[in-house]
């Protein structure tokens, strides 16, 4: 099967129509403040002419004049000039125009400013116009942001509408999938590993088109994360060939099968959501040992992630004092992040961690929802769920309450937004409602259960919910509303205990006992020490 590479732009025609809708605008803002493309074509000193001349001849000078939010990673004059020379012509009418105006939307962001302080080790959580992320680091010496490890930011600029990053390289727009990463001969084993196991059409897949239960033709994006095994990694371990590698783990010849030692071994490597390295090396405020299991792809198998010193290891062996680490980081694809380990990484079992599993962390919701997790705006984002989420079964009573919405926080509500990247499902049921759904793989042991979540003010307690947990009662009922009379509250919850007599996914039913909606952010499971 081809490929499929259909362009995902999450801008609206503004950013991809011919010819520049704007042209004839004249900016309503303050005179003596000026908005981007104009500032950055009256101000000399920011010696970025030339990224102006390319901003008129894709027609979309104008558009960045919009009163809108932007953020515009801009490379300086020498930075074009070398982009030309690279091309092989003078000047950037000589540019392609396609190609010139999907330049112009790598290096925009549109709905959202970050500043410099905004940025952090990690995937931007919003992305460009071209619908891909672009990552942020600091360099060693003097701390400078670097963008996409090929761009350093030289100074920002706040404007009325954006802030301008003038950046001393021009950015390479994003072309490859994570299968298109594997091509490279340093990762040949794993490539056949691959392609042994029938995952190669998955991990080249991008953007598919999917009918919904209501008939509706929707557009899926796919996105994954990769911890890639090079061939120096196998050739270290007497690994010189896919047949090496499948005698080492025994496996049998039907590859394809979920069961199968090689299938488990290559999906124990992907994760079936995008994870840069700043979202793998966060941990819980309370959380003092810095350790957290991460669910694979593989069944019921999880790996370990853990900071030792500063430094992250994938399921350290605190006996041998050492674990596997990540050699590079962050490698952007169009349909997630691969970072490339240093060991075999092969499948071990954790021991138990404290676990939070966010009624949000799904990949149906992430390949649909438009703002899923962006970083939080001005005003808060709701987006209702029908029933062709398959990862939620539901029943509302009456049939015509709402059921299921998704709520991003914005950034002015203080409580609102302490959530896990500051989104919730809402429950809206009415009273015996219910829905399900499956829980991540936890690992064996015992655990106190609480529910973290949004608790409006009120002067008595409601939004009543019980919790049943593979048909078994958690503790008793609780309320998610009226913790305090005078103030909302972010709070958690205890639930109950539970026990777990093997690693495995759980099924969890949330029933409502009265008709008031519930804000849900995370179900945590929090070992107890034996």
């Amino acid at each position: 099967m081809k490929k499929i590479l259909s362009i995902f732009i999450l801008l609206a025609a503004i950013l991809t129509s011919c010819k520049d809708p704007y042209a004839d605008s004249i900016y309503s803002g303050s005179p003596d403040v000026m908005p981007a493309a104009s500032y950055m074509e009256k101000t000399d000193s920011l010696k970025v002419n030339l990224w102006v001349d390319l901003l008129k001849y894709t027609d979309l000078f104008n558009t960045l004049n919009l009163q809108a939010d932007y953020t515009c990673f801009v490379p300086n004059n020498t930075a074009i000039e070398a982009y030309l020379a690279k091309k092989g012509v003078s000047k950037v009418t000589d540019l392609n125009k396609d190609d010139a105006k999907l330049l112009v939307r790598y290096h925009t962001i549109k709905g959202a400013k970050y500043s410099s302080v905004d940025f952090s080790e990690g995937i931007i959580p919003d992305t460009t116009a071209t619908g891909d992320y672009l990552t942020s680091t600091f360099l060693i010496e003097g701390g400078a942001i670097q963008v996409n490890k090929e761009a350093t930011v030289l100074k920002t600029i706040q404007v009325t509408n954006a802030y301008i990053h003038v950046v001393n390289s021009v950015l390479t727009p994003v072309t490859e999938t994570l299968w298109d990463k594997m091509l490279a001969p340093e990762f040949s084993i794993f490539k056949q590993a691959i392609e042994a196991t029938g995952l190669k059409e998955m991990l080249n897949t991008v953007i598919k088109l999917e009918v919904n239960s209501y008939g509706n033709t929707v557009q899926r994006k796919y996105r994954y994360t990769l911890f890639a095994v090079p061939n120096e990694v196998f050739n270290a371990n007497n690994i010189n060939d896919l047949t090496s590698l499948i005698s080492l783990l025994k496996a049998a010849s039907d590859y394809t099968s979920v069961g199968n030692e090689l299938n488990k071994y290559v999906t124990y490597h992907l994760l079936n959501q995008q994870i840069s390295y700043s979202d793998l090396s966060a941990f819980a405020v309370d959380d003092k040992v810095r350790s957290k299991n991460l669910n694979t792809m593989a069944p019921n198998q999880l790996i370990n992630v853990r900071d030792i010193s500063s430094e992250l290891f994938i399921n350290y062996d605190a006996t041998a004092a050492k674990g596997v680490k990540l050699l590079q980081l962050n490698r952007n694809c169009k349909n997630g992040v691969m970072h490339v380990v240093d060991g075999l990484m092969p499948i071990k079992s954790p021991k138990p961690t404290k676990i939070q599993w966010e009624m949000t962390a799904y990949p149906e919701l992430a390949a649909i929802i438009p703002n899923y997790r962006v970083a939080s705006g001005s005003s808060t984002y709701t987006y209702y769920l029908s029933s062709s989420f398959l990862c939620y079964n539901l029943l509302t009573v009456p049939e015509s309450r709402i059921g299921l919405y998704y709520v991003l926080a914005n950034k002015n509500e203080a409580e609102l937004k302490k959530a896990l990247y500051s989104d919730y499902l809402v429950i809206s049921m009415g009273m015996f409602g219910w829905v399900e759904m499956q829980s991540p793989a936890i690992v064996s042991g015992k655990y106190n259960v609480y529910i973290e979540h949004f608790n409006p003010k009120a002067a008595e307690k409601q939004g009543k919910l019980s919790f049943i947990l593979d048909g078994n009662y958690i503790g008793t009922q609780i309320s998610t509303i009226g913790a305090s009379k005078t103030s909302d509250k972010y709070t958690k919850t205890l639930i109950g205990t539970v026990e777990f007599a093997e690693t495995s996914t759980h099924k969890l039913r949330i029933l409502a006992g009265d008709t008031f909606n519930s804000y849900l952010d995370c179900l945590t499971f929090e070992p107890i020490t034996q």
